[in-house]
């Protein structure tokens, strides 16, 4: 792998994935189960709540350019990448992140009710975490939720697909094409146990003390395929929640026992990465030598909660209350991902050595600020990527990567921080953020021209970099 070129940040999530979550958002929302069972009475639904509406229109839009298969899409980035510029002999080898996006309308008011769940025997335990029953009484609710979430979702990716001129030159598809793949999603959620995918995932992942929302479940399925049929040039991460109950147990079923490679974290989404619940997800990632991939950038998806209610453990194992406030904070992105959150865990002498890499390298604000500053002290709190170099002279395991660096400049940007700071030259990675980049205009819905824009990356940032990263 030393001499191979890696994208080690990419996904291969679609539309139909964003659907199936929403959609289990909202039945369990009306239903008083979102994000678990509590005492909250379920909503007639006459029309859909604001709060549906807003996480509809926002997550449309947001997986806009995502609509084909993740086989398609692999298919494509592999096409890309050999008419671009770089030239290369063999295949890309390509790093997917999952996604998580469950819980991003959480604010944290039923955690409680979380710890009640693995007390139950094995059956009840499953029907509480995975099962959306939908029985001859609700029926009706639920398909009219549905069709008015759907009815959302096909005017904004229209929209939004035509506002960034990703047609012809992307793949997009018509509103019979996304009518058809959503209708799909909806049969496939109302069948419950019957689905294949469901079937599928108890042979593969032991679903007691485990929590499988539709989608989540799914995409991990789908994933799991595409690397069983490109061993050699698929290496997906599991997105990781510490919300989401049994995801140590799912880690060591399909990271350390199974076929994905790493682990991927999104903070923005309404966490901290000192969240109790993974500290046992970092002594598995350092005792097999598992890589962790965080985002670290203002921009991306965020929670739509003004307020959030979390935890932290300090280094000393002390558990304390966090409350995330809008209105004093700024953005969840601005409070969740700042890269000193990691303070916590990389100076706990237990953690010291996690292979982690800070996705985006800060951002492109944050890249260039740096880069165009005179030389000055690494500490700034207002610069991530500043940050970020600190974080690899003291650890020798940090990495970052340029993934959704879509700038003309972005190179010079580079050189000119690796000039001040060589350490750079030897942790900075090359990541695409594919299917993610594919919403700017300036691509011309070529991700070929994405390729273009690196081709005189340093050797190393494109293979040896990645490489120790991936271990």
């Amino acid at each position: 792998m030393q001499n191979r070129a890696i994208d080690v940040h990419c996904h291969f999530f679609n539309l139909s994935f964003a659907f199936a979550e929403v959609l289990e958002i909202g039945w369990r929302w009306i239903q008083g189960d979102y994000p678990y069972k509590s005492d909250k009475r379920g909503l007639p639904i006459v029309i859909i709540p604001p709060e549906l509406w807003k996480l509809a229109h926002y997550v449309a839009s947001y997986f806009a350019a995502a609509t084909e298969s993740p086989e398609e899409h692999y298919a494509y980035e592999e096409r890309c990448c050999l008419k671009s510029q770089w030239h290369l002999s063999e295949l890309l080898i390509t790093v997917p992140l999952m996604m998580d996006i469950f819980f991003m309308f959480d604010h944290g008011d039923t955690e409680a009710q979380k710890a009640v769940i693995p007390a139950l025997p094995d059956v009840r335990q499953r029907d509480a975490l995975n099962v959306m029953t939908i029985t001859e009484d609700n029926a009706n609710t639920f398909n009219k939720l549905a069709q008015i979430i759907k009815a959302e979702f096909i005017p904004v990716y229209e929209k939004s697909i035509s506002a960034r001129g990703l047609a012809p030159t992307w793949t997009a598809k018509n509103r019979t094409a996304i009518s058809r793949d959503l209708d799909l999603v909806i049969v496939d959620f109302k069948a419950g146990d019957a689905a294949e995918g469901v079937r599928t995932m108890a042979k593969s992942c032991t679903q007691t003390n485990v929590q499988m929302t539709r989608g989540y479940r799914q995409h991990l399925l789908e994933l799991q395929n595409l690397q069983r049929d490109n061993p050699g040039t698929v290496l997906p991460f599991l997105a990781v929640d510490p919300r989401r109950v049994g995801i140590e147990k799912l880690v060591r079923e399909q990271v350390v026992e199974g076929t994905f490679k790493g682990v991927k974290l999104y903070p923005p989404l309404g966490y901290l990465p000192t969240h109790p619940n993974l500290y046992p997800v970092y002594r598995l990632c350092v005792e097999h030598n598992l890589p962790v991939t965080v985002h670290t950038s203002t921009g991306g998806l965020l929670s739509l909660c003004d307020t959030i209610k979390t935890q932290s453990q300090k280094k000393n194992g002390k558990i304390v209350p966090v409350t995330f406030d809008k209105k004093t904070s700024q953005s969840a992105a601005l409070f969740f991902s700042n890269p000193a959150n990691w303070l916590e865990i990389l100076e706990n002498p237990e953690f010291s050595e996690l292979h982690l890499n800070f996705a985006h390298f800060g951002g492109e604000e944050h890249i260039s600020t740096l880069a165009n500053q005179k030389p000055g002290k690494l500490d700034d709190p207002k610069n991530w990527t500043g940050q970020i170099i600190g974080l690899m002279k003291r650890f020798k395991n940090v990495y970052a990567d340029i993934s959704y660096c879509p700038n003309n400049e972005m190179l010079k940007y580079i050189r000119n921080i690796v000039a001040r700071y060589k350490i750079v030259q030897k942790r900075l990675m090359f990541g695409s953020d594919y299917i993610m980049v594919m919403k700017e205009s300036t691509l011309c819905g070529n991700l070929d021209n994405y390729f273009n824009l690196y081709t005189d990356i340093y050797p190393e940032m494109l293979t040896v970099n990645p490489a120790a990263f991936l271990g």
